[in-house]
């Protein structure tokens, strides 16, 4: 029966990074919002201050914006704006695949190890890549766009560079590490017992 009643009292917290919580809301205040989510057979309850709330929506589908346009505060985009800002990050989030980065981050890995036998200096090569893809323009991956309407525009471009930016440096940062390891043990396994012994 409790379960039943949370689900029919379910609400949305639309919060400014463009991550959405379902849950019940509690109360709003211009410090907090406050609302109960469920974990298992528990409701635990929480809050997220109201500066990274966006907008709260009830049950019944009416919305409460908390987002405000006020260059002072670095809220320099308009509400609608700032919708678009948040769609992108939600589709980067789910959507945003860095495969070419990945894939290079893994051969810039394993090459100079294996070409170079380079072994502590080889740690190097991981953090380096991955700062070099902290520069180039995100392309948004074929399919990930929610809304075709969406295409094209400035500040949904922006929020999905926002959340794509950082995932593609995590994760070009993982595939080097791969990389420097498969490329180690290539090393240490293979090519290394099978070279001549230097006299």
């Amino acid at each position: 029966m409790l379960h039943a009643l949370f689900a029919l009292g379910q609400d949305r917290i639309n919060l400014m990074n463009g991550q959405v919580i379902e849950g019940r809301v509690l109360g709003q205040s211009t410090l907090e919002v406050r609302y109960q989510v469920r974990k298992g057979a528990r409701l635990l309850e929480r809050a997220e201050p109201t500066e990274s709330v966006f907008s709260v929506t009830d049950s019944l589908g009416r919305e409460r914006v908390w987002y405000f346009m006020d260059t002072l505060f670095g809220n320099d985009l308009t509400i609608q704006q700032m919708r678009w800002y948040m769609e992108g990050e939600r589709d980067a989030r789910k959507g945003y695949r860095p495969l070419v980065p990945m894939l290079l981050g893994f051969v810039a890995g394993a090459a100079p190890v294996l070409a170079l036998d380079l072994e502590v200096n080889s740690l190097l090569i991981p953090p380096v890549y991955a700062g070099v893809m902290a520069w180039p323009r995100v392309n948004i991956t074929r399919g990930s766009i929610s809304d075709p309407a969406m295409e094209g525009d400035p500040n949904y471009a922006m929020g999905y560079a926002a959340v794509g930016r950082p995932k593609r440096v995590l994760k070009s940062l993982a595939t080097t590490f791969l990389g420097v390891g498969v490329g180690l043990a290539i090393r240490q396994l293979i090519i290394n017992p099978n070279l001549d012994p230097q006299f």
